[in-house]
């Protein structure tokens, strides 16, 4: 739920009883088939060195800040700088089974007083990569940082050429947040920086992700995974958002097979249909200086429902359950969100913001919706409401030959939108079967004005059955 001062301004959620978190530890971190050991050029130096020289060539370390190394001796001093490094512990991967460290990584850019720490410098040998102990060993460090040690934000950061290491993140559950324009300058040349984050309200189901991912039953005999890393079955969220996403999932689902059978395989780009709908959105807002215009916050009320609409098609064609997760939790930030607008420059900011998100990472920003939907002055259930009222003319647009022409948006003196507003005033919200009472409604009303009441009696217009709510 987005909060609001004394001005009426958006803030933060509270932290009342935050606390600086405590810095990471050279301590070793067991899993069960690798281990995280502190980096000791002692210990590790000759596994190290031996299983980095199997490299076919040096390409490993092109977005290193370091590397690679001509000779031993350069190694060695490597080693010798981050096992001393002030500003991060570098721990080596160890092997269970032969004890060989096999690469490293570190946790680095430590803020405890905010409770954000990094992932990074991570230099996997040939004998690491693609294995269950690289996975392993984010797991490990992930798990330290956010439940060990409490930190709030885990991240990620690379150089925007460097694709598999951007490949990586998302695949281990990292969230893309943009990019920094020339960050950095290293080997000689500009770097920007792509940025992802975990927090810790992310962490429970990725964390459930990895451990079914990392569970012996995942593989095979010749120890192949039979499931990708996310793909797993975890606990579905049980909460307002994830009941109410549920509903409007199916809803939307009837919708698509209804306007295109093979609407999964067609390749749509539902982004930029989120994109066209937000420019509408703010063609409702009174930002235009040259012009005096008032809000129309019904009006942005409904075109927040379009967006939506084509978020749930995003969502539905990702078929991704961690995504689903995300949207659920998202969601429920609107179960007790106020039902009063907050003024234009707080939603135009939220606006531009989830707009920006949506075309950096062309997929719908959920947490980012859910925002603009409290200032908007939508609730859970308001926005289930319109969505499900939305949804039904929608569908009787297709039932009554929408894509053929046939269908007719003006009857008895008034536009469909206000025949479905005046029936989500007279019916009741609470009921449980509330979608297709208003479907049945605006069919009824819409075929007796066209056809007579006894066409609609015969069975002609009769639609197919909704899934069961």
């Amino acid at each position: 739920m987005v909060q609001l001062n004394a001005y009426h301004q958006p803030i933060g959620p509270s932290l009342p009883h935050w606390q600086a978190r405590p810095q990471p530890a050279r301590c070793v971190l067991h899993g069960k088939y690798c281990r995280l050991e502190a980096v000791n050029p002692e210990q590790h130096g000759d596994s190290l060195y031996e299983a980095y020289s199997n490299a076919s060539d040096g390409r490993d370390w092109t977005y290193l800040s370091v590397g690679p190394f001509n000779n031993r001796a350069q190694f060695d001093q490597h080693l010798q700088t981050i096992s001393q490094a002030s500003n991060a512990v570098h721990y080596a991967v160890v092997e269970q089974t032969t004890g060989r460290a096999l690469g490293t990584l570190s946790l680095m850019r430590i803020d405890p007083q905010n409770g954000c720490i990094e992932v990074g410098f991570v230099a996997w040998s040939p004998a690491l990569k693609q294995t269950r102990m690289a996975t392993e060993a984010h797991y490990l460090l992930m798990a330290y940082a956010i439940d060990g040690l409490g930190y709030r934000r885990y991240e990620w950061k690379c150089d925007t050429h460097n694709a598999p290491s951007q490949a990586a993140a998302r695949r281990l559950g990292f969230r893309y947040e943009g990019i920094f324009r020339q960050a950095i300058v290293y080997k000689g040349r500009s770097r920007d920086t792509a940025w992802f984050s975990i927090t810790d309200q992310d962490w429970p189901a990725l964390k459930a992700n990895f451990q079914a991912w990392l569970a012996p039953e995942n593989f095979d005999d010749q120890g192949r995974q039979k499931h990708r890393l996310g793909q797993q079955t975890t606990v579905a969220p049980a909460g307002p958002g994830a009941r109410r996403l549920k509903q409007m999932l199916a809803l939307q689902t009837e919708l698509n097979q209804l306007i295109d059978p093979n609407w999964r395989v067609a390749k749509q780009d539902y982004y930029r249909a989120i994109w066209v709908e937000c420019a509408e959105l703010a063609d409702y807002l009174d930002w235009k200086w040259w012009q005096h215009s008032e809000r129309n916050l019904p009006q942005l009320q409904l075109e927040l429902i379009d967006i939506l609409h084509f978020g749930l098609c995003d969502v539905l064609r990702a078929n991704d359950a961690l995504r689903e997760q995300e949207a659920a939790t998202a969601l429920d930030q609107l179960q007790h969100a106020s039902a009063t607008a907050s003024d234009s420059t707080a939603i135009m900011t939220a606006l531009e913001r989830f707009t920006l998100r949506v075309l950096e990472t062309r997929q719908f920003d959920f947490s980012g919706f859910a925002q603009l939907a409290a200032l908007c002055g939508l609730t859970l259930d308001t926005l289930y409401h319109s969505y499900a009222g939305k949804n039904a003319l929608n569908r009787l647009r297709q039932l009554r030959g929408y894509q053929h022409g046939h269908y007719h948006k003006q009857w008895g003196g008034q536009q469909d939108n206000e025949h479905l507003a005046q029936l989500q005033l007279r019916l009741p919200t609470e009921h449980d079967h509330y979608p297709e009472m208003i479907l049945h409604a605006l069919q009824e009303s819409y075929d007796t004005f066209f056809s007579g009441a006894s066409q609609v009696r015969n069975g002609a217009c009769v639609p197919p059955p909704l899934s069961s709510r």
